[in-house]
């Protein structure tokens, strides 16, 4: 049986290969075409397959890698010096935005949802990040400005790893609610933190100084490319996490400090390269994606949930992001089209699995029904609206 999900798989990846530019004129991305196949492997597996298929043992810790990756890469192409210039847009919807957007999105889960107060803030945590990936037609639009396309670019590629230290709190406090104090969990969490920090320098610097060496020695093979920055994600994370730190954070700060100490004609190309990977990594979680939602829509949709989800991929966004460019040198079509394109992706997704791992009673269950409505709604709604939205500049 898991010989013909791989051949189904490899069929899909092949099709998408060669037909990615009619997909896009169709208004297909990839999240929606890899979820519909999910969706539709789901349907043709029998029990015991989609069990395999959605093994958390299994799943998570490959989930958690690749979310890790993207951190790194994220963070390490964020051009911090580009951004001390023209820093206004980007951290306008950082450090407004998306605290408004946490603020809007645990009131109104607590308005909406039979939820405490943890549990809609965590909530609104896990849905607040965004993922540049579901709306990739418009970063490349030349129609659009490119304040907006690198506003909307620096913004997913930080808000979601200035997520992480505040989800992994709020999770602590979700999960020990009843029996940890709020001095112990942050000092927990201060910890995860510092450990998470001194790996990522440590690594960071002494990688540096290796690749630095390796060049200048002409030990660097264009062959090992693709796997040097993943090497390097994969080492912090995986070394924070298991001397009990936060292995995200580590990655995310790692990319950071590539991006301000690393200076290199190749960097870009080592990124991009080390990318592919992930992307592909991507990709197989979409389909697993797909597979989690067609099983839980099948035990039929929670109307108060998908209300929510609604909201939380439209005024949840729209209003925070409206507030935060008050006074701002930009138009109204700006402002909306800047709001608008806040899709809930792959970090939403880690988030809810780790949630999973560790959840019990039905508050856990609920937040985590109305995060993959979120993630389902976005992926079709923001992928198939990004062509429209692109060509409305003209």
């Amino acid at each position: 049986m898991i010989y013909y999900v791989l051949a189904s798989i490899g069929l899909v990846l092949f099709i998408y290969s060669i037909s990615v530019r009619q997909l896009a004129k169709a208004e297909v991305t990839a999240p929606i075409l890899f979820v519909s196949f999910g969706a539709l492997l789901a349907l043709l597996l029998p029990y015991e397959g989609t069990s395999t298929l959605l093994d958390a043992s299994i799943v998570l810790p490959i989930v958690e890698v690749t979310l890790a990756v993207v951190l790194f890469s994220d963070a390490a192409k964020t051009r911090l010096r580009i951004l001390y210039e023209s820093y206004q847009l980007p951290l306008r919807l950082l450090l407004i935005g998306l605290p408004l957007t946490v603020l809007f999105g645990a009131i109104f889960a607590y308005w909406l949802l039979p939820i405490t107060w943890v549990g809609a803030t965590l909530l609104a945590v896990i849905i607040a990040p965004t993922d540049a990936a579901l709306c990739k037609g418009f970063l490349i639009e030349k129609r659009v400005p490119i304040r907006l396309r690198e506003a909307t670019n620096v913004e997913s590629g930080l808000n979601d790893g200035l997520c992480v230290p505040l989800f992994l709190f709020m999770l602590g406090i979700f999960v020990n609610y009843e029996s940890a104090e709020l001095s112990t969990l942050s000092w927990l969490f201060f910890r995860e933190l510092s450990i998470a920090c001194v790996i990522a320098i440590t690594v960071t610097w002494l990688s540096i100084l290796l690749i630095k060496k390796a060049k200048h020695h002409h030990f660097f093979a264009t062959t090992t490319s693709p796997f040097l920055f993943v090497g390097v994600a994969l080492l912090v994370f995986s070394l924070a996490q298991a001397l009990h730190g936060s292995g995200f954070i580590a990655a995310f700060v790692s990319g950071l400090l590539f991006d301000r100490f690393y200076d290199d004609e190749v960097k870009d190309q080592l990124i991009e390269e080390s990318e592919h990977l992930a992307d592909f990594a991507t990709l197989l979680i979409w389909t697993l994606f797909g597979v989690v939602c067609t099983s839980l829509l099948s035990n039929g949709v929670n109307v108060d949930a998908m209300v929510f989800a609604v909201l939380a991929i439209s005024v949840v966004r729209v209003l925070p992001v409206m507030l935060s460019l008050l006074h701002s040198d930009t138009t109204i079509h700006e402002r909306l089209t800047l709001a608008w394109f806040g899709p809930k992706g792959l970090a939403t997704v880690v988030f809810t699995l780790m949630l999973l791992s560790v959840m019990t009673g039905e508050e856990g269950a609920l937040i985590t029904e109305v995060a993959i409505y979120s993630v389902l709604l976005s992926i079709f709604v923001h992928g198939i609206s990004t062509r429209p939205v692109s060509l409305s500049f003209k």
